[in-house]
C-alpha cells in the first residue's frame, strides 16, 4: 500500500480559490484538495501518500458522527473552535486552536469528530496512506502555543524518516506516523518568508496554514 514513488522533488502550492465546495448541508462546508466523497477528479486523487485534505467548517453541535476506518494515516488540526474526538479505543478529548490529534487507523477503528460548542469550529482533516496494511491502531494528541505557531515552521507530525533539513524548522511532535512524512504548520504574518529546500524524490503541499512534506 506504498505511495507511488516521485522521480525529482515537488513541491505544490494550493491556492483557496482552486478548492472543491463540498455541497452544502446545515452544518458543514468542506473544502477538498483531492477527490473526496461525491467529488471526483481524476487529476486530483493524490500526491503522493497525501490522500485527502479537507478544510471543514462545522456549526455548533454538529459533527462527523460515529464512523468506521481502517490502513490510513488520519489527522485534524484546528484553526478556530472546539473539536471533540472519540473512538473505538477509549480516547477522547476536547482540542481548540492549535490542536492536533492524530489517529492512525490500521487495522480497524471506528471515530466521531463533533463539534460540541455553540461557535462554529474550523479545522484542516488529512488522510496519509500508511507506508503497509495492518499497523496496530493507535492515537495521540498534542497543543501548539500562539508563541510556537507564530512566525516560525513547526512541525507537528513526523514519521518513519528523518526531519527536513530546513532552517529554523522547531520540532514537538509526540506521535509518529506510520508513513515517511512530515507535517509542518505556521501562522506566519504577511511578508514572512521561510525556504523549503526538498531533497531529491521529495514532495511538499502548501497551502492556507501549513504544508506537508
Amino acid at each position: 500500500m506504498a505511495a507511488p514513488a516521485l522521480k525529482s522533488a515537488a513541491i505544490r502550492h494550493v491556492p483557496a480559490s482552486s478548492l472543491h465546495v463540498s455541497k452544502p448541508t446545515w452544518w458543514l462546508t468542506s473544502r477538498f484538495h483531492f477527490s473526496f466523497a461525491d467529488y471526483f477528479d481524476p487529476k486530483r486523487n493524490n500526491f503522493g501518500a497525501l490522500r485527502v485534505v479537507n478544510d471543514d467548517l462545522v456549526k455548533g453541535n454538529a459533527g462527523f458522527g460515529t464512523h468506521p476506518h481502517r490502513d490510513a494515516e488520519i489527522f485534524s488540526y484546528v484553526l478556530d473552535g472546539q473539536l471533540t474526538h472519540a473512538d473505538s479505543m477509549g480516547n477522547r478529548e476536547s482540542l481548540g486552536r492549535g490542536g492536533v490529534q492524530f489517529m492512525s487507523a490500521g487495522t480497524g477503528v471506528t471515530h466521531s469528530e463533533l463539534n460540541d460548542h455553540p461557535e462554529t469550529c474550523r479545522f484542516v482533516q488529512t488522510w496519509i496512506t500508511p507506508d503497509r496494511r495492518g499497523h496496530t491502531p493507535q492515537y495521540g494528541s498534542s497543543t501548539y502555543t500562539k508563541q510556537e505557531r507564530h512566525n516560525t515552521l513547526l512541525r507537528i507530525l513526523g514519521g518513519t524518516g528523518a526531519a527536513p533539513a530546513w532552517p529554523g524548522l522547531v520540532t514537538r511532535d509526540e506521535v509518529a506516523l506510520y508513513q515517511d512524512a512530515n507535517v509542518i504548520v505556521s501562522e506566519s504574518d504577511a511578508g514572512t518568508a521561510f525556504k523549503l529546500p526538498l531533497a531529491p524524490a521529495r514532495q511538499g503541499e502548501r497551502g492556507r496554514g501549513g504544508a506537508a512534506s
